[in-house]
């Protein structure tokens, strides 16, 4: 009777092991894709470096109004994105107002 009762103990034991792993390895791709939505910062158009502005200034973005403002902290550059009627675009530039690919 010992070794029936112990038997379901074990086995009741093992099927919760094996749940508390899966649940382990379930949230981590969840952390991951937190730390990769938490790199930008929105910033108002107002605070981008005036390298930056100056460069959507030029002819290239000529007609294009900026619309939202972004840093990104872990790759080091601006994100904004300009509108031109409907069309919208999200551009990359460095501090020093170059584009980043």
């Amino acid at each position: 009777m010992k070794k029936v009762i112990f038997a379901i103990v074990a086995g009741v034991m093992s099927v919760g092991f094996v749940q508390v792993t899966n649940a382990q390895r379930l949230t981590s791709p969840d952390q991951a894709s937190a730390t990769q939505t938490d790199e930008k910062v929105k910033i108002k158009v107002e605070e981008l470096p005036d390298a930056v502005k100056n460069a959507l200034e030029g002819d290239a973005y000529k007609g294009w109004a900026a619309d939202a403002a972004y840093f990104n902290k872990t790759k080091n550059y601006y994100e904004v994105e300009v509108k031109k009627g409907t069309e919208t675009k999200t551009l990359k530039f460095s501090k020093e107002g170059a584009i980043v690919e």
